[in-house]
């Protein structure tokens, strides 16, 4: 495995595979994006990453070390209001929403999100009624 190989796969596995495979705590969560800074540095130091790419990936996951554990208390501020939100006549969300299918935020407004609605029909989902604190946490994408 080259250095390449790995500067190539930290965008998708900070974006992808440590959002939606990975189940940690905050503390694992911020600590992906620190040591995935550590390891740009030390491959630039090495003179296995270029200064363009050695930037590029260091920002990217100091992003991470504070955007993943927002996206997990999103996550779970998420849940918890699903529990007790009646959909279209059912008892929660999770009788609505497939459990383990990828919604993807399109659109964050005062006191409302919307989903990408590409899995059930072409319209985004939304407006979803959330409390301020559910959008504070929420971002586009």
């Amino acid at each position: 495995m080259s250095a390449d190989y790995i500067a190539n796969i930290l965008d998708e596995f900070l974006g992808y595979f440590m959002v939606r495979k990975v189940i940690a705590g905050q503390e694992l969560l911020r600590a992906s994006g620190t040591v995935t800074k550590k390891l740009v540095r030390w491959l630039h130091k090495q003179g296995l990453a270029s200064p363009a790419t050695a930037e590029h990936h260091i920002a990217k996951a100091a992003a991470a070390a504070r955007d993943l554990p927002a996206a997990e208390r999103l996550a779970n501020a998420l849940y918890e209001l699903s529990l007790g939100t009646p959909i279209n006549g059912r008892d929660s969300a999770e009788q609505w929403v497939e459990p383990d299918l990828p919604l993807t935020i399109t659109k964050v407004a005062p006191g409302e999100l919307w989903f990408d609605g590409d899995l059930w029909h072409d319209d985004d989902i939304g407006p979803l009624p959330v409390p301020h604190k559910i959008e504070r946490l929420a971002q586009e994408g």
